[in-house]
């Protein structure tokens, strides 16, 4: 019967899903907002620390604005079946930042 037991946990074991998840990236398009200026639009690429729908994730990332400079960000962002969006805050320009866009998700379980 122990044996029986033990090879019933171990299949169930090796059928379920694996905890850990890779970082994935994503593109997109951000805005920074606040500060007393006007919210600027730009392109961005982010690095999430998980490529798993449906989690929270921490984000680092580049953005290029259209009116012709350059941000670096860090925060959080929550992911989907095939993208994510995140809130973070802006070193270079001193402004928080939305963005949403394509994230590199994996399908497995």
């Amino acid at each position: 019967m122990k044996s029986l037991a033990s090879t019933t946990a171990l299949a169930m074991l090796l059928m379920a899903c694996p905890t850990y998840a890779d970082p994935t990236v994503m593109v997109g398009i951000s805005m920074n907002f606040g500060g007393g200026e006007k919210p600027a639009l730009g392109l961005t690429g982010k690095v999430l620390s998980s490529d798993r729908a449906d989690e929270v994730v921490g984000v680092a990332g580049a953005t290029y604005f259209f009116d012709g400079y350059w941000g670096l960000d860090a925060g959080v962002g929550y992911t989907f079946d095939d993208g994510a969006v995140t809130l973070t805050y802006d070193f270079l320009n001193k402004r928080p930042q939305l963005s949403a866009g394509w994230a590199d998700i994996s399908s497995v379980c």
